[in-house]
């Protein structure tokens, strides 16, 4: 299925079928999730900081955004992983000594932080559905494709 387009004030606005965002969307949530403050994205994209909370508020948006904090999160993870041994050999050595102590505690809340991070629904499709079924107002069918639709994205 081919990408959505839409017009509005002359210019043209390309949807990926796939996400429900513009390439301008997909950019910021990869540099939210990868830390970058929003001020900085902001200014990195080329959006005021009031639209990039307005994305936020986007169930597509929020799903695309959680797809990438779970493949910085998954990275994390590998690099952590890879590190286990270097670890262990700092954790050894911060036993015996009073100077590690701080790094040590440290390292282990940056750990424990990371593996406390909760990351949400990354697939718009799935979100969708179950937004469209607590909904009562009409058939949750109809209200799913209806929202696929308004979202840009391909049934």
């Amino acid at each position: 299925m081919g990408q959505n387009i839409t017009k509005t004030s002359g210019a043209v606005t390309v949807i990926s079928p796939d996400t429900g965002l513009t390439a301008q969307q997909e950019k910021c949530a990869v540099l939210l999730a990868s830390g970058i403050r929003i001020t900085d994205v902001a200014k990195a994209i080329g959006a005021s900081r009031g639209t990039l909370y307005r994305w936020q508020n986007q169930l597509a948006f929020q799903c695309f955004y959680n797809l990438m904090k779970q493949d910085v999160k998954n990275y994390v993870e590998g690099s952590v992983l890879e590190l286990h041994s270097q670890a262990l050999d700092g954790i050894k050595a911060s036993l015996s000594s009073d100077n590690e102590a701080i790094k040590l505690r440290a390292s282990m809340w940056v750990i424990e932080k990371i593996n406390q991070m909760q990351v949400g629904s990354t697939d718009v499709r799935s979100a969708l559905k179950i937004q469209s079924n607590t909904e009562e107002s009409w058939s949750s069918e109809t209200r799913y494709k209806k929202a696929l639709e308004d979202a840009g994205i391909d049934p």
